[in-house]
């Protein structure tokens, strides 16, 4: 999912008439308009980012 996905899904989350929060139980990588990820993974649901890969050192 892209940057600007992940914005335009925020907003329409917002809109809902419903006011729940999101669990995020569903999660993608997220990708600049580039193609490059630095590891975050988005709620395909809300557009959250809602984890953080880490790299081991």
């Amino acid at each position: 999912m892209t940057l600007n996905q992940a914005a335009d899904l925020r907003v329409k989350w917002k809109q809902r008439a419903d006011r729940t929060p999101c669990e995020h139980l569903n999660l993608e990588l997220e990708w600049n308009d580039l193609g490059h990820s630095k590891g975050n993974y988005i709620c395909i649901l809300c557009g959250e980012s809602v984890a953080q890969r880490y790299l081991a050192a």
